[in-house]
């Protein structure tokens, strides 16, 4: 799927793209600096933007699914 959208992203123009994968801290002891070593193994650009952000539409659907997932991610 990567493949496809860089051939999309190369065949209409666009210069960018992005992997995702990295948190933003660009430390040594940071969780990431494996994945920022290995992208910038490749000559990749790293740039910060403003991050993404959650907009709930059905905010009871996402109240219940945030609390649930907070008992999953105590029990795993």
């Amino acid at each position: 799927m990567q493949w496809e959208m860089i051939n999309y992203a190369l065949n209409h123009g666009i210069d960018r793209y992005n992997f995702y994968g990295v948190s933003g801290k660009f430390t040594e002891d940071a969780e990431d600096a494996g994945v920022v070593k290995f992208k910038k193994g490749y000559n990749a650009e790293i740039i910060e933007y403003v991050g993404d952000f959650i907009k709930p539409i059905n905010k009871p659907v996402y109240a219940a699914y945030t609390a649930l997932k907070k008992v999953k991610d105590r029990i795993f």
